[in-house]
């Protein structure tokens, strides 16, 4: 009886996969002991040296620290930051960390300036960029505002694009900045009609200086106040400093749900999702090139997702079932290229529950769950899509492409499991410790798991990780003992 009811326990639950060993060499850094308190990492960057800084910040600091080939300390700079200054974003580049802020010296009187902070010599400094005369109305009433940077492909210029939305309008300030001396190069001011709901999702600058904006907007003319999924569309802006012209992204009737940009000689592409019944679902893949000079399409394909990719989350049984269904909840994380100009897209499901704790309180869940891989070819062609089946509810991945083969690196539970209709479970029981792995997509769409290790000693955080010269190097989540791992 013993052994029937344990063969029905394997059967309901999968089998435990043979897990290959990680063909990458493995590197932990010496611990060591965080003299400060804060543990609100902004920002992580690793120059083609092998130096790492690390920044974070609270109200009244930022803290930058930096470390040497072998992830060990050397040194650390606390810097007090002024009254009413604020913490707005963070740019990389030339072994450079570029750290801006906002102070309001005066009520009408705002200063964007960039701390800047050397990986190679240690030294750091700050420059004032501008000052701006602020309307109080749309400081102390907007509905909505930020700012998001960008460096150009060749790296002589980076743009800082303030947007604030106030009653049915949005006010854009587009600042392009040379990288060299920090001199403004142009300031370009415009406003339009948009509602409280529009999203910028990126901003892209070109080696001749042209800034891209492509946001999420649901402002329709006709009940311009409301949030409609019929009405949700996106759009491309353009800046040159002098002129401004802009792009609806029309698919007639199909809706796109998401997009990343890449930026290819003169061609803007686009890739994403989208839905065919104008919810936050998916139905299959898109591509959208634009040529840059002449700012207009030229190119659309759609596809639909593959049956692979219904196969890795449902079962292959339960496909036919599926595949007619759109996916919820997917946010583009990644988009990254091979030596082949090939085009990988991972987007991750993210949702949010409430738990009621004793009928007062409620908890607040974050699910990061199933993942999606898909191909494009060079032509912004579907080549194949995959997925990862997985539960977790903090974040848990990074990708990167090396010598042409994607790595996921995740945590999940110390024994994947191979359930009965071909999936794979990728999450960690309530009492199972957890383990560091390696999803190595082929170029073929063939995958291999690895397990780098079991989590005995040191949880690391692949989220905050980065990929350089070939090496992908992530920190430790404790925070009295912090640590690094490489994988090379």
């Amino acid at each position: 009886m013993k052994r029937i009811l344990f063969t029905a326990l394997l059967l309901c639950q999968g089998f435990i996969i043979a897990q290959n060993e990680s063909d990458f060499k493995l590197y932990e850094s010496p611990v060591y002991n965080d003299e400060v308190k804060t543990d609100s990492v902004r920002a992580i960057y690793t120059s083609n040296s092998g130096r790492t800084g690390i920044v974070r910040n609270d109200k009244k600091q930022i803290v930058f620290d930096l470390f040497n080939e072998k992830s060990s300390k050397i040194h650390t700079k606390i810097i007090e930051t002024e009254r009413r200054e604020t913490y707005i974003g963070d740019i990389f580049f030339n072994s450079e960390i570029k750290v801006f802020t906002e102070t309001y010296p005066e009520r009408d009187t705002k200063l964007l300036s960039c701390y800047i902070l050397n990986l190679n010599d240690k030294t750091d400094k700050k420059i004032v960029l501008s000052s701006t005369t602020v309307i109080q109305k749309l400081r102390l009433f907007s509905n909505e505002k930020g700012t998001k940077f960008s460096i150009s492909p060749n790296m002589d210029y980076f743009s800082v694009t303030n947007y604030t939305i106030h009653e049915d309008e949005i006010y854009y300030q587009i600042s392009v900045f040379d990288s060299k001396n920090y001199e403004l190069i142009y300031d370009q001011k415009i406003n339009r009609k948009e509602n409280e709901f529009y999203s910028l999702s990126e901003i892209k600058i070109d080696d001749n200086k042209n800034v891209y904006l492509l946001g999420e907007s649901f402002y329709n003319e006709e009940s311009p106040k409301l949030k409609s999924e019929e009405n949700r569309h996106f759009i491309i802006e353009k800046f040159t400093g002098k002129d401004y012209s802009l792009i609806d992204l029309n698919l007639e009737n199909r809706h796109i749900v998401s997009l990343k940009s890449v930026i290819k000689k003169n061609e803007f592409n686009l890739y994403g999702f989208y839905s065919e019944t104008g919810k936050n679902s998916i139905k299959g893949v898109c591509n959208v090139l634009i040529n840059m000079d002449e700012f207009k399409i030229i190119d659309k394909n759609l596809q639909d997702l593959p049956s692979q990719v219904y196969a890795d989350l449902f079962g292959s049984g339960r496909v036919d079932k599926k595949k007619d269904k759109e996916l919820s909840n997917f946010k583009i994380d990644y988009i990254l290229n091979d030596t082949q100009d090939n085009v990988y897209l991972m987007a991750e499901e993210f949702y949010i529950t409430y738990n009621s704790y004793q009928n007062f309180n409620q908890q607040k869940v974050e699910h990061y769950d199933d993942i999606l891989i898909i191909k494009f070819n060079p032509d912004g062609k579907l080549d194949w899509g995959r997925s990862i089946y997985k539960y977790s509810i903090r974040p848990s991945y990074n990708a990167f492409v090396k010598n042409d083969d994607l790595h996921i690196i995740l945590n999940s539970g110390k024994n994947l499991k191979e359930l009965g209709d071909g999936r794979t479970k990728t999450s960690k029981g309530y009492f199972e410790t957890s383990a560091l792995y390696d999803f190595v997509y082929k170029s073929s769409g063939n995958v291999e798991i690895n397990k780098i290790q079991n989590n005995n000693n040191t949880y690391y955080l692949p989220n905050y990780g980065n990929y350089v010269d070939g090496k992908f190097i992530m920190i430790g989540d404790s925070r009295h003992e912090r640590r690094f791992m490489t994988l090379e």
